[in-house]
């Protein structure tokens, strides 16, 4: 894609933040200390936007971008994320009601903002998003894991799902109103980043989900499922091209953690 950049030369003050920002060396300044894509470069860009990000006067814009639709920079207290980190837990008991769709919404933006190993647009997202496809998904699944032989890899699963049915559980989905899909455009990323971006975009969405009120677990089952059962991976929606990766049942939970976990960090090495 061919990108373009604009320069409000009366904001402009030529300090050049936005030429030693680019990581690829796209931009030079004219006659004029004015910023420009150098010759043959543009298509060199890679959309980062760190361009229009540094600019201390909004004088850059990006691809059209009005800099003064950006938010601004904030921060966040340290310990009141590091609460975060050590309050999130893996949930396996969910509220009957669909996620509302406020927060949902939130997600999908915040989606956008995840980092990629060389900034590739490889991700994408399918978000099942009420119960009622979850069932749908839910029955679906089942109804394949009754086929699995016995001499499968995936016959303790089997076993796992009839018990916990007979309990009234649901293990392969945690019983959760919403699951979100992440594949991997494989005409769009590289071999390094193919297992590890995907991985990034879900520990991002994992702890804002928290901040939602919304509980999250890692659903590994369903990932096997799919990648053993056609049938189950046609629900996910996954695009062409596109390869499935991993998957993240969500929701509202049905249980609250009174205290975080007391855990000791004990597999660091510091090199000094």
């Amino acid at each position: 894609m061919q990108h373009f950049i604009r320069i409000d030369e009366e904001k402009c003050i030529h300090c050049g933040l936005c030429l030693r920002d680019c990581l690829v060396s796209c931009l030079e300044f004219d006659e004029n200390r004015i910023p420009r894509y150098a010759a043959g470069r543009a298509e060199k860009c890679i959309a980062c936007q760190h361009c229009l990000a540094i600019c201390p006067t909004g004088a850059f814009s990006f691809d059209g971008l009005n800099p003064a639709d950006s938010a601004p920079v904030t921060t966040v207290d340290s310990d009141a994320l590091l609460g975060l980190i050590k309050s999130r837990r893996s949930v396996r008991q969910y509220q009957k009601a669909d996620v509302p769709p406020e927060k949902l919404v939130k997600l999908q933006e915040m989606l956008a903002y995840p980092p990629t190993g060389i900034n590739a647009p490889s991700l994408r997202f399918t978000i099942i998003a009420t119960r009622e496809k979850m069932d749908e998904l839910r029955s679906i699944t089942y109804e394949c894991l009754e086929r699995v032989p016995d001499d499968s890899p995936l016959a303790f699963l089997k076993e796992m799902a009839a018990k916990g049915r007979q309990a009234g559980k649901d293990i392969i989905y945690r019983g959760a109103p919403a699951l979100v899909i992440v594949s991997v455009d494989e005409t769009k990323t590289v071999e390094m980043c193919r297992p590890v971006d995907p991985v990034i975009a879900l520990s991002y969405l994992e702890l804002y989900a928290q901040s939602l009120g919304l509980g999250t677990v890692w659903d590994g089952f369903a990932v096997a499922m799919a990648r053993h059962f056609p049938e189950v991976e046609a629900q996910f929606h996954i695009p062409e091209h596109c390869k499935l990766s991993f998957v993240m049942a969500l929701g509202l939970p049905a249980v609250k953690y009174a205290r975080t976990p007391q855990l000791e960090t004990k597999n660091v090495t510091i090199i000094k």
